[in-house]
């Protein structure tokens, strides 16, 4: 019996997705990605027990860096600088072509399968629970007016990708360089922090 190793793991999931860029989920298989992989559909069966979560590993394995930036919440920072730096990292690393790839591939997918809503629950929905853990934390502290820590989470998102998101997805023109990425989420967290910030004490407290 062979014995799995992350090396093998990892080549399999770099072919797997170059497979489901290139024709989809649906018409991608097995046989195909074992070729490119250099080993057998038995190996595959061996590291991932279907395609279905073979698709959604290796789309939350081309996603990790977008989730690494959750790491950045856990701070003693104000909740202002703190957004900023979260904001920075996580917006950086959704507009890389890989992420982007991603994206459209978990999109397109969304449409067609149910494999869309796996790489949801599996992914984004981990990380970005987090972010509501954090604003719950602000909220308790104070730090931000009462409020749905859930429904703030889904405009703090909305605020960062609002200006180069769909762009970058499009194919569009866009400047995604650091300068212009921290300006970006500047002006995201200024929006935020007027509808959630607390206006004084009174809101603070409520």
């Amino acid at each position: 019996m062979r014995v799995k190793t992350e090396e093998k793991r990892q080549a399999i999931v770099d072919a797997a997705f170059q497979v489901f860029c290139e024709v989809g989920f649906e018409r991608a298989s097995m046989s195909e990605i074992a070729a490119r992989a250099g080993g057998s559909k038995a190996t595959l069966y061996s590291y991932f027990e279907s395609k279905d979560l073979m698709f959604a590993d290796v789309m939350m394995a081309a996603a990790e860096e977008a989730k690494v930036a959750t790491e950045l919440l856990k701070t003693s920072l104000p909740i202002r600088e703190t957004l900023l730096r979260f904001g920075k990292h996580y917006l950086a690393a959704t507009l890389k072509p890989q992420i982007l790839a991603v994206r459209r591939l978990a999109n397109h997918e969304g449409g067609r399968s149910h494999v869309g809503a796996l790489f949801y629950e599996r992914g984004p929905k981990v990380g970005w629970q987090m972010v509501t853990d954090f604003l719950q934390q602000a909220l308790d502290g104070g730090q931000l007016r009462s409020c749905n820590a859930d429904v703030a989470t889904a405009h703090l998102r909305g605020l960062y990708e609002a200006e180069l998101l769909e762009l970058c997805l499009l194919g569009v023109p866009a400047d995604t360089s650091s300068r212009n990425i921290a300006k970006v989420v500047q002006r995201a967290v200024d929006v935020f922090l007027a509808a959630y910030g607390p206006t004084d004490k009174g809101d603070a407290a409520a």
